[in-house]
């Protein structure tokens, strides 16, 4: 961790007042910036390198609108053979760079059908369905210490069409059955997903401010007939991140 610290350092001469992880589909947020500087993981070293399609495995520092935004590029899933803390490194690596403001983003699919593709929710609590964290009935995470309320209310002012939901994090990397998504809506998930919640316990044990956004790139299986595959989560994500960009730009321009 140390050596991490001290290459990234030697990059990154100034504070990051916000930083963002980015889900599927949805990197290219970081075109926002300016005065960029890029960090690719394979180049830090004891770094670890991302393997999933969409998630290209660099930091990008940059300005915008007076701040210091540094932007994670890339994330990893345990279903890649990572242990959970080896999932939470980049929050640790925000951490330990005095970063305390922390928005995650995911690609996520929909359990509820009157809601739209393209729909964006504000994850304000979650269920742990890969049975990692406990082996007993998921239940339902909430509250301040996972999800920074200031920065959930910050959001829904500035959007009122937003969604307000629970995220269900499942192992992966094969998508669910239907009998799991009808488990999972009994219990009242609203969106699920292979990512995140590491990331979120993590950020809470660091007691950084954490706000998560999970963009509604496809229904979950059973829900419709749709074909559900990797290349079509990505398709989706990149066809409606426009919005999702514009509400990423509105909350950094609040804070």
């Amino acid at each position: 961790m140390d050596n991490i610290i001290k290459y990234i350092r030697n990059k990154i001469k100034k504070s990051i007042d916000v930083a963002i992880v980015t889900g599927s589909g949805l990197a290219d947020i970081y075109n926002i910036l300016t005065d960029t500087l890029i960090i690719d993981y394979k180049n830090i070293p004891e770094y670890y390198q991302t393997t999933v399609k969409g998630h290209d495995g660099k930091f990008v520092f940059g300005k915008f609108k007076g701040k210091n935004i540094l932007i994670a590029v890339g994330r990893f899933h345990y279903y890649e053979g990572f242990t959970i803390d080896e999932v939470g490194l980049p929050i640790k690596v925000i951490n330990s760079l005095g970063c305390k403001k922390l928005i995650l983003t995911n690609s996520a699919g929909c359990l509820n059908t009157n809601w739209n593709l393209g729909d964006i929710m504000i994850v304000n609590g979650h269920y742990d369905f890969t049975f990692r964290y406990n082996s007993d009935n998921p239940k339902l995470e909430k509250g301040n210490k996972f999800y920074n309320q200031d920065l959930i209310n910050l959001s829904l002012s500035i959007n009122k069409n937003l969604k307000l939901g629970n995220y269900g994090w499942v192992l992966g990397p094969s998508y669910e059955t239907k009998a799991e998504i009808q488990d999972m809506k009994s219990n009242g998930v609203n969106s699920v997903g292979m990512s995140t919640v590491p990331e979120v316990m993590m950020a809470s044990s660091l007691k950084m401010e954490t706000l998560v956004l999970s963009l509604m790139s496809n229904y979950a299986v059973g829900l419709t007939d749709d074909t559900l595959n990797h290349d079509i989560v990505l398709s989706n994500s990149i066809k409606y991140n426009k919005n999702f960009k514009s509400l990423i730009i509105s909350i950094l321009n609040h804070i």
